[in-house]
């Protein structure tokens, strides 16, 4: 099961949340698996039934302060028995001064103590933005992903179909390379699904023939996306003269990954066809469909409609 570790979390620079440890060091290889967090509110007052373990738990003024108004007796006796609870960390905010009872019970019992200054609303919604995209389901999908015209584009199909060319191809007509060959796949949210490139194929792209090639060297940074959206999937076929081929656009068929279904359009290569092109025709075509347009549905409306005006003659 996917995981990150406290140590990870007080190293990073990107989400601002400037985390330091202050007691409980020998627990900072503990994982937290659990993308949803706790502020502890009714819990400090001793209701642990209220308390979720295995979550991050945040302390803000109202518990650091509740926490000081009680006895040193009746405040030792709730941190002792929130440590005895399978807590991940827990996390003070605004830079609060930490009761020393509870500096040596963290210490004590090895579960990260950790502070920021960030008020508690401001820590709440970067700590759960970066948890759920560090804890998001995720998986690989062998393909080429593009930004065209904003339209977050998967392109997939056989080894050897012309992926990666068609990918040069759109490149050099103004759209850009999130990744080539090996696409990681993020859910994000309910219904999005996110792609972006592992760090060893950064900006690279694959030409038989030419090799590995550096897209941001070549063509600059403009060129290249971090990460997109995924909108669309398009499907480069060989042509089969024995398959039929959708050629109004009624039928929608879905690609289904992490669980959600993605519109997919199916192409098949052959000769004289322009796939780049085609590709991009498909994306255009896609947002009109957004936009509420549907060529296919209004040619079907007027062929119904003239069909009725000829039956009553």
């Amino acid at each position: 099961m996917k995981g990150i570790t406290v140590q990870e979390l007080i190293k990073d620079k990107t989400h601002r949340l400037e985390l330091y440890p202050i007691a409980g060091l020998k627990g900072l290889s503990r994982k937290i698996y659990n993308p949803r967090i706790q502020k502890l509110g009714l819990v400090i007052t001793g209701h642990m039934v209220y308390l979720h373990p295995h979550r991050m738990q945040i302390l803000g003024n109202t518990e650091i302060s509740y926490l000081r108004l009680l006895g040193e007796t009746e405040s030792s006796a709730i941190i002792q028995e929130l440590c005895k609870n399978d807590v991940v960390c827990f996390v003070v905010t605004r830079n609060l001064k930490v009761p020393d009872h509870f500096l040596a019970e963290t210490e004590g019992k090895g579960i990260p103590l950790l502070r920021t200054k960030l008020i508690t609303s401001v820590f709440i919604e970067r700590i759960t933005r970066y948890l759920e995209e560090k804890l998001a389901p995720s998986t690989t999908v062998h393909g080429v992903l593009m930004d065209i015209l904003g339209i977050g584009t998967l392109i997939i199909g056989r080894a050897g179909i012309g992926k990666s060319e068609n990918a040069l191809e759109l490149i050099m007509r103004g759209h850009r390379l999130v990744v080539d060959d090996v696409v990681y796949a993020k859910k994000m949210g309910a219904i999005d699904i996110h792609g972006e490139p592992p760090d060893m194929i950064k900006n690279l792209l694959e030409i038989r023939g030419i090799g590995i090639v550096d897209i941001g060297r070549l063509f600059g940074v403009s060129a290249l996306r971090e990460k997109m959206k995924i909108d669309l999937v398009v499907e480069l076929l060989d042509w089969d003269e024995n398959v039929e081929y959708e050629r109004v656009g009624l039928k929608e068929d879905k690609f289904r990954l992490l669980g959600i279904d993605l519109p997919i359009v199916r192409i098949p290569i052959s000769s004289g066809r322009n796939m780049s092109t085609i590709i991009e025709l498909a994306c255009r075509n896609h947002i009109l469909k957004q936009h509420g347009v549907n060529t296919a549905i209004e040619l079907e409306e007027k062929v119904l409609k003239s069909m009725k005006v000829e039956a009553e003659k």
